[in-house]
């Protein structure tokens, strides 16, 4: 009797446990086009209780007894909460948040309210790019958001490029922002994998910058990657291929006009003609030698990546891997990205989460054309006469062009070595203890170990002194975070967020390098570098430490009147005494005017929001060791030996160090208004901002009889101001059509406001051989941080003007320069402003249009009001060594007594300076930046398979007035910001592109 009253009280109790819990299903669809909906989280409300809707939008959930609602969520739509109210089928329609005021935005060691935010912030979603031809980031970055200026210096695959937040602040300092991956700081963008990245946030102002004080002055770039998801592993394969070529090329003479050409300057100035009319007809024949031909080729890519995603309520997985190997237009250039990456959280207890984040990255880049000078492979093609053969009838490169200033062959400039091979670990994670209701305490870390190699050769079969080096740097950053976080609502009205954070990080870099000249046996390049002529070796080693304490308020009274306030407070191991540590505080107010009992019967406001800020944030920018003096030997400095007359090594000082140094300091001010209207259909964010950054941190020249080198001093202020517009629009909304688009602008005024007791700063941009003898960038109060500095140029004397040609000892068809102090004599004292590099104005327009199963993306880009400096076309119009070097086409237009233009006529006596006028041009351009078209499989295509094939250009289309290949391009020499100069920088390309991708 007994064991059966244990089994009826078994079977009794069973029935209560699943009596007590409900199963819940339902269908979720798009209220755009009523099309069910992939992936949307259903959550029982205040529980880690979950489901995902399935290929066909349907879910599927047990919820426990006494459950009163479900949340719904998918990123861009708003978030629903839903009352059960005893119901078993529950069907939603997911509405489109095209506000996202319900949306949690990473900021600054913690996470807020898009609604509740006082800075500026801007939020890129995967999905706004997922679909176009991106392999970088900063292809997703570009053009697409205000205040954003995303230049790329070269357009070699892997190549570098510059990032300005509301304009560069520093001199001597990088002035590109600090970029954070999942809480991790300072990581190369060319480390991220635009496939693993969930979301990116962009943060402008000091209220939002300033928790990251002597790291945040450029702004700073938060990337969050993807994590595991609720519900059934999902596989995800995509390939894409690409085509590239050349965006376009000069304008260049062919051999027998070039030939011609050289024969009439020859007869101009009274010497032999060069070439014989037969060997011009042989010109005329063959067509002699296009030296661009030569370099630039058809480029071929490809790209894989594989993601797999899962999870449950306990734990969640994300592993994913990619290969990038892209071909550059120049021949021997190359791109190779290998990256794996695994991503983990779990929920260990009720009151303890984990997150692991693992990330290998290898990158090989062959960047053939070094830094993109006049004397490089781009720069040699303008320089080398059409008339000289590419290869001697023995098939090998030709040695030299005895006309040309550029020494080697351009080809085999291109097929010399300049690799760096990368490889970069990183792991990051952390402990998130909850200890009460709303006190959370992160424990976080991060390890980063990163190796690079770098590999260079040079042939140089002209001098027949093959030399190559070969380097390599190994880097480990290690950080630990603290992060204590009270989040609390009170009396219903009040929301607050306490944030407390230690924080500790440590660089440090050791290094090696050999560079051995006259290699014995070059072909083994730099493989064997101790078989050599001469050998010299450098050994190195740095470290830096920084400790930091933060704390942050953030506080919301009934969702109306917001106020944040921070104050961080660095220390760093680069500075002395009491300049090792200095404080960054913040404060932001916002006033939700929408929220107001006046506005509330003004429907067609859905949004209105006032927000004003100021705060400050800093800069080191500074070597590990510039405050201290340096030293090396040098053998020449302390003479001879008595004995034997033998150099002997001396000890001299390298630069002197400067133990008063402090930080830069960026002070900014924002006011902005974010707008939405018309069921929020439309909406309007716009910023005024001022930044003032003082104590510029800038390395001075000292003269050579105190020993020469440089000292780091704080020297000057640099005011940046601007205004901001971003402009979004719901235009159609269709069931089976819909337009989203969205249009920024920036407007931008950079200016150099003092430079402590000096007139004028002289920087050398360091263009190429034979290209300038004065500085190029000259910073003076009231203009900006890049200005070229050079002559004004008039144009040509004309005939009619003879007499007063002969007071400069020219005569007409020879150059005319502005003489300003009117002395009679053209020199370095009319030297002035002529140009500058910095846009004032940016824009963005991205349309997205969708009909059915298509989807077309189109964006353009433009950067507008600055300067290029094209020395490329310069040397390719003028002669440095002999005039036959010009070989652009523009010579058969110069002037004559028939024909007075203002290119100069041939001369043996006339200034023809490069660094003048003549060669700076308009930067403006318009671009196609990005054309996609994708189409989504249908459903049932292949069961249980949903993929997307997409085909897409970039850099379809550019209009500008610019002389040169491409607007973009810039040398990456010279001083931080001295930007624009062109002498044969690496062109980006036109880009074609084909993308399949299946998720099972």
């Amino acid at each position: 009797m007994r064991p059966k009253l244990i089994l009826l009280s078994c079977l009794l109790l069973m029935t209560g446990i699943v009596f007590g819990q409900t199963e819940i299903t339902g269908l979720v669809t798009s209220q755009e086009d009523g099309e069910p909906m992939i992936g949307v989280n259903v959550i029982v409300k205040g529980t880690t209780i979950g489901s995902v809707t399935n290929l066909d939008g349907e879910y599927s959930i047990t919820v426990p007894e006494g459950t009163e609602s479900l949340v719904f969520s998918f990123v861009g739509m708003r978030t629903l909460e839903i009352p059960i109210e005893g119901r078993s089928t529950i069907d939603v329609i997911m509405e489109l948040d095209a506000l996202g005021l319900d949306e949690v935005v990473v900021v600054g060691y913690g996470t807020q309210r898009k609604s509740d935010l006082t800075g500026s912030i801007v939020t890129i979603g995967s999905e706004d790019y997922e679909e176009q031809p991106v392999n970088r980031l900063d292809q997703i970055l570009q053009g697409r958001t205000a205040g954003v200026n995303v230049t790329n210096s070269s357009g070699a695959p892997g190549g570098e490029l510059s990032m300005r937040i509301r304009g560069a602040n520093s001199i001597n300092g990088n002035n590109n922002p600090l970029i954070v991956v999942d809480g991790f700081v300072g990581v190369d963008f060319r480390d991220v994998n635009p496939t693993d990245i969930e979301s990116i946030q962009v943060l402008k102002d000091a209220s939002s910058t300033a928790i990251y004080g002597s790291r945040g002055a450029n702004g700073v770039i938060l990337i969050t990657t993807k994590g595991g998801k609720i519900g059934k592993p999902t596989i995800s394969v995509t390939g894409r291929y690409f085509i590239s070529n050349v965006l376009k090329t000069y304008d260049l003479m062919d051999a027998a006009t070039f030939a011609e050409t050289a024969n009439a300057r020859a007869n101009d100035v009274g010497s032999a003609p060069p070439f014989t009319s037969q060997e011009i007809d042989e010109f005329r024949r063959t067509g002699g030698t296009d030296w661009q031909d030569e370099i630039f080729r058809t480029a071929f890519g490809q790209e894989y990546q594989l993601d797999y995603t899962g999870g449950t309520d306990r734990i969640g997985y994300y592993v994913s891997g990619n290969y990038l190997d892209q071909e550059g237009t120049v021949i021997n250039s190359y791109y190779k990205r290998f990256s794996l990456r695994t991503n983990v959280d779990a929920k260990i207890t009720d009151w303890l989460d984990a997150d692991l984040k693992v990330s290998f990255i290898r990158r090989v880049n062959n960047n053939t054309t070094g830094d993109g000078r006049t004397d490089g492979a781009i720069g040699g093609t303008l320089a080398w006469a059409p008339t000289t053969p590419a290869r001697d009838a023995n098939g090998e490169l030709t040695i030299n062009d005895p006309v040309s200033s550029i020494k080697s062959n351009p080809i085999e400039l291109a097929l010399n070595d300049r690799i760096v091979e990368t490889n970069t670990f990183n792991t990051n994670g952390g402990f998130l203890f909850k200890i009460i209701e709303g006190l959370t305490l992160n424990v976080g870390y991060g390890i980063s170990y990163i190796n690079a190699q770098t590999k260079n050769f040079s042939a140089g079969r002209l001098s027949n002194n093959p030399d190559a080096t070969r380097r390599t740097d190994e880097t480990i950053f290690l950080q630990n975070t603290n992060t204590l976080t009270y989040d609390k609502i009170l009396g219903g009205i009040h929301r607050i967020t306490l944030t407390g954070v230690v924080e500790h990080q440590l660089f440090q870099t050791d290094g090696f390098s050999s560079t051995a000249t006259n290699l014995q046996f070059p072909d083994f390049r730099y493989d064997n570098i101790t078989l050599a002529g001469g050998v010299s070796s450098l050994a190195f080693k740095e470290k830096q430490t920084i400790q930091s304490f933060i704390g942050r308020v953030n506080y919301a009274l009934m969702d109306k009147y917001l106020v944040t306030a921070s104050v961080r407070s660095d220390g760093s191991s680069k500075f002395r005494g009491d300049n090792r540590f200095s404080t960054f505080p913040s404060l932001g107010v916002g006033w939700r005017l929408s929220e107001e009992a006046f506005l509330q019967n003004v429907s067609f406001i859905n949004n209105l929001k006032l927000r004003g800020s100021w705060g400050q944030t800093g800069s080191q920018a500074i070597p590990v060791y510039g405050t201290v003096t340096t030293f090396y030997t040098d053998d020449y400095e302390a003479g001879t030996s008595f004995e034997n007359g033998a150099l002997t090594p001396g000890i001299k000082i390298g630069n002197p160090g400067n133990p008063d140094l402090k930080w830069e300091t960026t002070t900014q001010f924002n006011v902005g208004l974010d707008l939405a209207v018309l069921d929020s259909r439309l909406g309007l964010e716009m910023d005024y901002f001022q930044k003032n950054t003082t104590d510029l941190l800038i390395s001075e020249p000292l003269p050579a009889y105190s020993g020469g080198g440089s000292i780091f001093r704080n020297l000057g202020e640099v005011k940046n101001t601007g205004v901001e517009f971003s402009l979004t629009g719901r235009i159609a909304t269709a069931s089976e059509f819909s337009w989203y688009s969205t249009l920024n602008a920036t407007f931008l005024k950079n200016e150099v406001t003092s430079i402590g007791d000096r007139e004028a700063i002289y920087l050398d941009g360091d263009a190429g051989a034979g290209m300038t003898n004065l500085p190029e960038n000259v910073l003076i109060p009231g203009y900006g941080l890049t200005n070229y500095y050079g002559l004004t140029y008039l144009g040509t004397w004309k005939s009619n003007e003879a007499d007063e040609a002969a007071v400069y000892g020219n005569v007409p068809g020879d150059s005319k320069f502005k003489d300003f102090n009117s002395d009679g004599v053209i020199d370095a004292d009319d030297y002035g402003i002529i140009g500058s590099g910095i846009p004032e104005t940016l824009l963005g327009w991205n349309n997205t249009f969708g009909y059915k199963n298509f989807s077309l993306n189109i964006f353009f880009q433009s950067m507008m009001g600055y300067d290029k400096w094209n020395f490329a076309y310069a040397h390719s119009v003028m002669a440095v060594a002999d005039a036959r070097e010009a070989t652009h086409s523009d010579i058969t237009n110069r002037w004559t007594a028939s024909n007075e233009t203002d290119i100069p006529h041939f001369s043996e006596t006339d200034l023809v300076e490069i660094q003048s006028s003549r060669f700076i041009q308009p930067g403006d351009f318009l671009r196609l930046k990005n054309l996609s078209l994708t189409y989504n499989l249908p459903q049932d295509f292949i069961r249980g398979v949903n993929g997307s094939v997409t085909i897409g250009a970039l850099n379809l289309l550019t209009i500008t007035n610019y002389g040169g290949i491409d607007p973009e391009a810039y040398t990456n020499r010279g001083p931080s910001d001295a930007r624009g100069a062109d002498p044969g920088a690496y062109p980006n390309a036109k880009t074609w592109t084909l993308g399949i991708n299946l998720k099972f």
